[in-house]
C-alpha cells in the first residue's frame, strides 16, 4: 500500500494559544481549529450519548454500550495489548457522528502510520496527528482537547509516565503540572465543555502511585493472537472487575 500522509499541525502556532488565533501562520492552524469547533457544535445533537464502537462484542461490557465522554484510560502490558486497535475503533466512531467530525492523535514518537489508519476504517483527511517533543506533550494535549474541535483525542501517554529527568514530560517544570494525576484532571476539565472523549494509552507494567481520576479504565490483554481480553479496572458506576474476551481486530502498529 502506498504511503498516505496524515494531517499535522504547526506546534509553535498551537502552543501560542487561542488568544492569538487571528495571527496564525499561512496554514491558519488555530483558525481552522476554531472553525472545526463551530461546525462540531452546530451539528451536536447527541448530548451525553456514549461513543458506540463498530465492534459489537464490546457492547456488553462498555457502559451503555459505548465509551463515555471525558477521560478514558486504555492500558495494556507493553505495546502489544490492543490499545492502538481499540483507539482507532474509537476514532472511527467519532468520525461517524457527522461528516464534519474530526479526531486528533497526539503521537510524540511518530509510531502511527497512515496505511494502518486507513485499514482501520479511519478517514485520514479528518484525523489530525500532533507530534510534540516529550517536554511539550502535556501542554499540547491540554491545548488540543481544550480547542473543542475534536470528537475523540488520543494521547500516547507512555512517554509521560516513563520520561526521565533529562527529558521532562511536564514542560520542564515551567507549568503547574507536576504529575500524571494533575494532567488527567486538567484534561477532564478541558474535555467537559464540549463533551470530548479523551483516550489515554498507557502501559500497565509501569508503576503508579495513585489511581488516575478517569471516568473509565479499561485493562486490555491478548490471551491469544485472535482474542482481546477487556477488563473494567475503574468505572464511575462501580462495575469494577467485569471482564470479557472478544475477537481481536488487529490494525495499525501491532497495538
Amino acid at each position: 500500500m502506498a504511503h498516505l500522509p496524515l494531517h499535522s499541525v504547526d506546534l509553535s502556532t498551537l502552543l501560542a494559544g487561542r488568544a492569538n488565533s487571528k495571527r496564525t501562520d499561512s496554514k491558519g492552524n488555530l483558525a481552522q481549529l476554531e472553525s472545526r469547533r463551530m461546525l462540531r457544535l452546530a451539528g451536536e445533537g447527541e448530548g451525553s450519548v456514549p461513543l458506540t464502537l463498530a465492534w459489537p462484542e464490546l457492547r456488553e461490557i462498555l457502559p451503555d454500550g459505548g465509551l463515555p465522554r471525558g477521560v478514558v484510560e486504555l492500558t495494556a502490558h507493553g505495546l502489544l495489548g490492543g490499545t492502538t486497535s481499540f483507539a482507532l475503533a474509537a476514532v472511527c466512531a467519532g468520525q461517524a457522528r457527522a461528516p464534519t467530525a474530526w479526531s486528533a492523535w497526539i503521537d510524540p514518537e511518530a509510531t502511527l502510520h497512515a496505511p494502518g489508519v486507513v485499514a482501520a476504517g479511519v478517514d485520514p483527511a479528518r484525523l489530525l496527528v500532533v507530534r510534540p517533543p516529550r517536554s511539550q506533550l502535556a501542554r499540547v494535549a491540554i491545548k488540543v482537547v481544550a480547542s473543542g474541535a475534536f470528537e475523540v483525542v488520543v494521547v500516547d501517554f507512555d512517554l509521560l509516565v516513563g520520561a526521565t529527568p533529562e527529558t521532562p514530560s511536564f514542560d520542564g517544570g515551567a507549568s503547574s503540572i507536576r504529575s500524571p494525576e494533575v494532567l488527567v484532571r486538567k484534561l477532564a476539565l478541558a474535555a467537559e465543555p464540549d463533551g470530548t472523549t479523551v483516550l489515554l494509552l498507557s502501559d500497565s507494567s509501569r508503576p503508579r502511585a495513585v489511581v488516575w481520576p478517569v471516568v473509565l479504565r479499561l485493562e486490555l490483554s491478548r490471551p491469544t493472537r485472535y482474542d482481546l481480553s477487556v477488563r473494567i479496572g475503574k468505572d464511575r458506576r462501580g462495575r469494577v472487575g467485569l471482564a470479557k474476551i472478544v475477537p481481536f481486530q488487529p490494525v495499525a502498529r501491532l497495538g
